[in-house]
């Protein structure tokens, strides 16, 4: 039994060597730190960005369709609702999701009593592996325009691109030069690569990942025999 349990163990190790930030489940735990959230933001906005709440892995019921859960989501000082999301698969990050997400966080923004006035702006971010929209650029601004006068539609809604396949010279290039870096010290900002390597090479942060990853093992475990009993069923 220990031989077993010590060979996951070292299996998780190795797991976490090679771990990136382009990958998810590391993604949401190094982005749980809201220093790290801060820059992040700031690098892909151009400004700084004051979070004032912010939640990983969040779940959004929808009694009548889809049930989402989105990486990250953030509000800011401006109420101003902020998904990240990392995606390494083209197909997870097609407009039509983007689209999906805004709808579920308008509806959980949106409270009853409001004024319409008062809908709050809502931008989802995706970081990909590759260049989802293939026009070669590092970072793309979706938003939507009168057609006739080629003025913007000012409804609060944003889609932004950040591709993570061109690493140029400049603070976004040199952000994703970080999400794909799996060794702390090949990274140019300090306080990702202090939170990478806490979670790399401190002894207390691998552990904190081999129970995260753990984790996911068993859930993934119980999710299959679930499908498996249902598929029994039909």
């Amino acid at each position: 039994m220990f031989s077993i349990l010590s060979a996951v163990h070292n299996d998780y190790l190795s797991a976490i060597s090679q771990l990136r930030l382009i990958d998810d489940d590391f993604m949401n735990v190094v982005f749980k730190d809201k220093d790290c959230l801060e820059l992040l933001l700031s690098l892909i906005f151009n400004e700084h960005v004051d979070i004032v709440s912010y939640e990983n892995q969040y779940s959004f019921k929808n009694l009548h369709g889809r049930d989402i859960q989105i990486d990250v989501l953030i509000k800011t000082e401006d109420h101003h609702y902020i998904n990240v999301e990392v995606q390494r698969q083209n197909s997870g990050a097609i407009p039509q999701r983007a689209r999906y997400h805004q709808s579920l966080i308008d509806s959980h923004a949106f409270k009853k009593g409001k004024r319409w006035e008062e809908v709050p702006a809502v931008t989802v971010i995706f970081i990909t592996e590759k260049d989802v929209l293939k026009e070669g650029l590092p970072i793309y601004h979706i938003n939507r325009t009168i057609e006739e006068t080629g003025k913007k539609f000012q409804d609060g809604t944003q889609i932004i691109y950040v591709n993570a396949s061109i690493q140029e010279e400049g603070h976004l290039g040199r952000l994703m030069h970080d999400f794909m870096c799996d060794k702390a010290e090949d990274m140019y900002y300090e306080v990702l690569r202090n939170k990478v390597k806490y979670y790399k090479e401190n002894q207390e942060g691998k552990a904190e990942m081999c129970e995260i990853m753990d984790n996911i093992r068993n859930k993934g475990r119980l999710e299959g025999l679930a499908e498996g009993k249902m598929k029994t069923l039909v």
